[in-house]
């Protein structure tokens, strides 16, 4: 009677703890007209309105954009044909919202908590407002919508130089010839670009269907090709790839490329070509 009293109160507490974790707020994709592809582990999903998002999760958008809220004092915005990974969007309004932008528009609101956008060649840090940041396509650029933000470039090793900063409503890009980014008036190619919703403050969407409980519909494992600019990228996530993307060695053709394009890159090289023992011989 004793054992079956205490398998019944640790059949209880479990039950107990699985309903807290799947009742605890989530960071949600709450807009998407047009689902965009989630690469979360090594695999591809299609990710509609109402999806809970991981921290690492990859989000690139089509012809519409996406909206991902994380709680009233975080909301991130993507704009059409744009490539995004969470490295952070834990909805406790505490922790810093950090994200990833490998190509095209991101807009990220934050109220009281900090927020910082990489891209290849920009970092945006953002105490408390909204910015607006851009990457690829030969227009590398941030601008500052609200509250006071600071930016530095980033070079081909993913080191940040001197940073600039920047006030509300001030603009940044990359010039060539400089060594940061430089301060000015936003040209006119990149106000004609911007995403149309850009341009109005970012709001909370209402009423979203089972938000955070909507289940991502797996469409297949990853191919070299969904993620070859991720893994060749100097992005900060770039270092947890490797383990990520592990598993998907077992496809002949994804390590065929991957061995191709990064066999000999400090991160993949000793994965795919183990160093050999001091005779030659394998052990």
């Amino acid at each position: 009677m004793r054992d079956r009293l205490v398998l019944a109160c640790l059949m209880l507490a479990t039950c107990v703890a699985q309903a807290q974790v799947q009742s605890a707020p989530r960071a949600v994709l709450t807009l998407a007209d047009q689902p965009p592809r989630l690469i979360r582990g090594a695999a591809v999903y299609g990710a509609g309105s109402g999806v809970a998002v991981q921290k690492d999760d990859i989000l690139e958008t089509g012809d519409a954009g996406a909206q991902l809220e994380a709680g009233p004092d975080a909301i991130v915005a993507l704009g059409p044909h744009s490539r995004a990974l969470v490295a952070n969007l834990a909805p406790d309004g505490k922790s810093p919202v950090e994200m990833e932008l490998l190509q095209g528009w991101i807009k990220v609101a934050v109220k009281g908590r900090r927020a910082t956008v990489v891209t290849p060649a920009l970092q945006v840090a953002v105490p408390s407002g909204s910015t607006i940041v851009h990457a690829g396509g030969g227009m590398e650029a941030v601008f500052a919508e609200e509250g006071e933000q600071q930016v530095a470039r980033v070079d081909e090793k993913g080191k940040t130089g001197a940073v600039l900063k920047l006030g509300t409503e001030q603009y940044a890009g990359l010039d060539a010839g400089k060594p940061q980014p430089v301060a000015g008036r936003p040209p006119r190619a990149f106000v004609a670009a911007l995403p149309p919703g850009f341009r109005d403050h970012l709001a909370r969407a209402p009423d979203v269907a089972a938000a955070g409980k909507v289940q991502p519909k797996k469409q297949r494992e990853a191919a070299y090709a969904d993620v070859d600019e991720w893994l060749a990228s100097t992005l900060p996530s770039r270092r947890r790839f490797v383990a990520r993307f592990r598993p998907r060695l077992s496809d002949a053709d994804f390590r065929t490329q991957l061995d191709r394009t990064l066999g000999q890159s400090p991160d993949w090289k000793p994965v795919l070509h183990p160093a050999r023992a001091s005779n030659g011989n394998l052990f």
